[in-house]
């Protein structure tokens, strides 16, 4: 495989992700509460109807609410309980690249710097967003990897279950790098200005407060908290 060596004794600080601890709180709290209530309804819910109306009542609904449950239950106990130690809970940014690790410190998914490559487009760096999802810009590259053509991957700063705070930051800083030690690559600059960096200190020039998305954010798990707590206290009033 043709790799690019990248000068990796330059000076480039390391930057790590913060994780903002209350509202990372908040939507595990909204995720499991969620989760737990989707298990009440179509698991135990017809488990309750059959205890109180028999197998002949209550048997296609049943069996419609649990094969809903194993496609659904199954894929997220497995994913997010099963395998929780291995899912990436930090990112780091340094002079190799961009680095994802799990809670055992173990590196789960990397973005090498010296792996990059061209795009063959006018730029080589740039900026996407997903139909639907105007708030969560990503960023796009073209990876050359062991055996593989060239692979266009979309680059997205979240940790599954945790609310990153910085992470703006960790973008501007993983541009820089690119800047610094793949200079023959081209960036795009309408990416700068979206993410609001000053290509001269490489700094985030954004005003500080809450963010529109943030604001969205707070709200979603507002709505879905409601929607918890009102189903709770109907199958309570329907058990009475």
């Amino acid at each position: 495989m043709n790799i690019t060596k990248t000068n990796t004794e330059i000076p480039f600080p390391s930057l790590e992700s913060k994780v903002n601890g209350w509202a990372t709180s908040l939507l595990q709290i909204t995720f499991f509460g969620l989760f737990l209530l989707f298990f009440c309804l179509f698991v135990l819910g017809p488990a309750y109807g059959i205890y109180k109306r028999g197998w002949e009542a209550m048997l296609s609904a049943t069996l419609v609410c649990w094969t809903i449950s194993l496609l659904i239950l199954i894929p997220v106990i497995r994913y997010y309980i099963i395998k929780r130690k291995r899912l990436s809970n930090k990112i780091v940014v340094n002079n190799m690249g961009l680095l994802f690790y799990n809670s055992k410190n173990e590196v789960t998914e990397q973005i090498l710097y010296a792996e990059l490559r061209s795009s063959k487009q006018n730029f080589d760096i740039y900026m996407v967003t997903p139909i639907g999802s105007s708030m969560n810009p990503f960023l796009e590259v073209t990876l050359q990897q062991e055996k593989k053509d060239n692979d266009i991957k979309r680059i997205d700063m979240n940790l599954p279950l945790h609310v990153v705070k910085n992470k703006v930051a960790l973008y501007a800083h993983f541009i820089h790098g690119i800047s610094v030690f793949r200079p023959d690559l081209k960036i795009d600059p309408m990416t700068l200005r979206t993410f609001s960096i000053d290509p001269n200190t490489w700094e985030i020039n954004r005003r500080k407060g809450i963010s529109r998305g943030s604001w969205l954010f707070i709200l979603a798990v507002i709505v879905a908290l409601g929607i918890i707590t009102g189903l709770t206290f109907l199958i309570i009033e329907i058990k009475n």
